[in-house]
């Protein structure tokens, strides 16, 4: 018998012993799902990009994904569509543009919220077999070279947090961690068929066909499914939830007891104060309260948004 012949016979044996299948059910990605949007939402690397350690592209396309499947956001570019989006409008304030295109100012749509992604620990020694060094070389080829690649004792680890902002108040409204922890030997075994949990190759990036990608995948999805858990605390409508944007006037005016030219004066305003809209109206007429409590009325056309 030639050496490759029992190198075979001893991987089919060593294969067969391990519990693969099983390991894999386990970690197979199962995106959680909302019934509604509950807003519009862009995706940002946050200041700890551990995953370029591990030669890892940034985790925004598998984020996206993530999102999109679930249901949970209304996702909106800010990356390449989005520049892609101002040529085309460039184009139209140049005149360039057909007729009728529709494409002007006023209709990009306002994120809610803003998704920040961070690796903040992973391991990748895992203390490497020289045994699956030996089998790769020996059977060759792809097969050969995933399980070669997969032989290891020790564990991959990866650690994830999200955390969602609001973009009108800046708060935090949730951080989420998430923790994988996958041998490279079920990975191995599991990492063909046309990518990582049938995704296809729709991630790239190195998610998917790399055993360090994988685990920081799982990390991002486990902190995903609790941050899903969590979106209870946020309102249906974010807009209007917000507390209204303050105003500033645009000239010198009164603020008046009354929505009426003839009312009492509250006080005297001098241009560029800064107001609050209340949220009651009459006419022209808003209500507002300025900087020490003052509360009355004053015309909208003496005022502009604070920018």
């Amino acid at each position: 018998m030639t050496l490759m012949m029992r190198s075979v016979m001893a991987l089919g044996a060593l294969l067969a012993a391990l519990p693969a299948s099983a390991d894999d059910d386990k970690t197979k990605p199962e995106i959680p799902t909302c019934a509604r949007p509950l807003g519009a939402i862009t995706i940002v690397d946050g200041d700890r990009q551990g995953w370029s350690v591990y030669d890892l592209q940034s985790p925004q396309k598998l984020l996206k994904l993530y999102v999109q499947k679930s249901g949970c956001f209304t996702l909106v570019d800010r990356g390449a569509g989005f520049d892609a989006a101002q040529r085309e409008r460039e184009l139209e304030s140049q005149g360039t543009l057909q007729r009728r295109s529709n494409v002007g100012g006023g209709q990009v749509r306002a994120a809610d919220y803003v998704l920040v992604a961070e690796v903040v620990a992973a391991d990748r020694d895992t203390g490497g077999s020289a045994v699956g060094g030996i089998i790769g070389g020996i059977v060759g080829g792809s097969v050969g070279g995933a399980i070669g690649g997969g032989l290891r004792t020790r564990d991959l680890e990866a650690q994830a947090i999200l955390s969602i902002t609001d973009v009108r108040t800046s708060e935090t409204k949730a951080v989420t961690e998430g923790q994988a922890k996958k041998t490279d030997v079920s990975f191995a075994l599991g990492a063909g068929g046309g990518g990582w949990g049938g995704w296809g190759g729709v991630v790239g990036g190195g998610y998917e066909n790399t055993p360090m990608g994988q685990v920081v995948s799982l990390a991002f999805l486990e902190a995903y499914k609790q941050m899903v858990g969590q979106l209870g605390a946020l309102p249906a409508d974010a807009k209007a939830a917000a507390p209204e944007r303050a105003y500033q006037t645009v000239r010198a005016t009164k603020m008046r007891k009354f929505p009426d030219p003839g009312a009492t004066v509250v006080r005297s305003l001098d241009a560029g104060m800064r107001l609050y809209p209340l949220g009651e109206k009459d006419g022209q007429w808003w209500k507002v309260e300025d900087e020490n409590g003052n509360q009355g009325w004053v015309k909208n056309t003496d005022l502009e948004p604070l920018r």
